[in-house]
């Protein structure tokens, strides 16, 4: 049975390995990461395998998240499964000498 699967973080790593995985299945994909340009690389790859929509979308932006969800094609807007891949690594060095924003940022990155 065709889903419809959101993956963030898409344009490269387990996100992009995700997209290629489930496009093998036919699955129909929305892929979201912040460069516009590897997600357009990424779409055209997956196309002769599934249905696929991309959307440039930073996913600390809440009312850009809000309004991608709701902008989406009617085909692509019953979303079975999320896999929530965005992140980002700052501030890896010892916690005494940490930047706290560093901290906040992949917080609200990887988590929130």
């Amino acid at each position: 049975m065709r889903q419809t699967i959101l993956i963030t973080g898409a344009s490269s790593g387990f996100g992009q390995a995700c997209a290629h995985k489930f496009a093998q299945s036919g699955d129909t994909l929305i892929l979201v990461a912040r460069r516009l340009d590897r997600l357009e690389h990424l779409q055209q790859e997956l196309l002769p395998l599934c249905p696929v929509h991309i959307e440039s979308l930073d996913v600390t932006d809440t009312n850009g998240i809000a309004e991608a969800l709701d902008s989406l094609p009617a085909d692509f807007r019953n979303i079975d499964v999320l896999i929530n891949n965005a992140g980002l690594a700052l501030g890896l060095g010892s916690a005494q000498d940490a930047d706290l924003s560093d901290w906040d940022t992949m917080i609200n990155t990887n988590i929130t």
